[in-house]
């Protein structure tokens, strides 16, 4: 900014006041006024703020202004000392810049309704899909074409006819999804037994070679067994 579009933001009686300090002749009014005093000044915008009163910054500072493209407006004034006001010009029209006690204006014409923002639909809950408990038996899926097998019995698809090789009874039970307890009491091991048979399924000691029925002690989860499919 230079002194004479300094000149014109100060009001008529900030400018009589530097008439009088620079005593001008005459009685000069308006343009005039602002082109003696810019020749006075010969583009020393300090020397001019300094030569403004405390009230002619005062009314210099008020107003709403825009700089780099916004809006912004003065803190109260009326709070600060002459020096203070002197700085706060200096800030603005010597070096450029806003002081940061200067307040921003929105750029946003008053009375502008901002359409909310619509809230999202919920989404349906999906429906759960219950799967029915596959039985103890080989299936066959016919939507893909795979062998469905239950659980607790896949053990079974690598059986044969022939007698397998020698294993724990503790783990057969795993095997079947029984919980192996420490000691394999005879009642328990009937009812894996009975389980066995109903599977198809024949076993047999492994040492003695005996085939072990539902109404046989138990020999222990330690025991070694062997097992095959029973033939027809």
């Amino acid at each position: 900014m230079d002194v004479f579009r300094l000149l014109q933001l100060i009001d008529a009686d900030g400018l009589r006041s530097l008439s009088t300090a620079r005593r001008l002749p005459g009685r000069r009014t308006g343009a005039d006024l602002c082109q003696a005093l810019d020749a006075i000044y010969n583009g020393s915008i300090p020397q001019l703020l300094l030569d403004l009163r405390r009230d002619d910054l005062h009314r210099l500072l008020r107003r709403p202004f825009r700089w780099g493209n916004r809006r912004y407006h003065s803190p109260d004034l009326t709070t600060f000392s002459q020096e203070q006001l002197l700085k706060f010009a200096h800030i603005l029209f010597v070096r450029g810049e806003v002081p940061p006690e200067f307040g921003k204006e929105s750029e946003l014409p008053e009375f502008v309704v901002v359409p909310a923002t619509p809230l999202p639909q919920p989404k349906p809950p999906k429906a759960k899909v219950l799967k029915a408990a596959a039985p103890a038996q080989l299936q066959d899926d016919d939507s893909d074409g795979r062998t469905v097998v239950a659980p607790g019995v896949r053990f079974l698809i690598t059986l044969s006819h022939d007698w397998s090789r020698p294993r724990k009874l503790g783990n057969v039970l795993t095997d079947l999804e029984v919980e192996v307890p420490e000691r394999l009491r005879t009642p328990r091991f009937q009812e894996v037994m009975r389980r066995l048979t109903a599977l198809g399924v024949e076993i047999s000691d492994a040492e003695s070679g005996a085939l072990l029925t539902p109404r046989d002690s138990s020999p222990g989860v330690d025991a070694k067994v062997r097992l095959r499919k029973a033939r027809a």
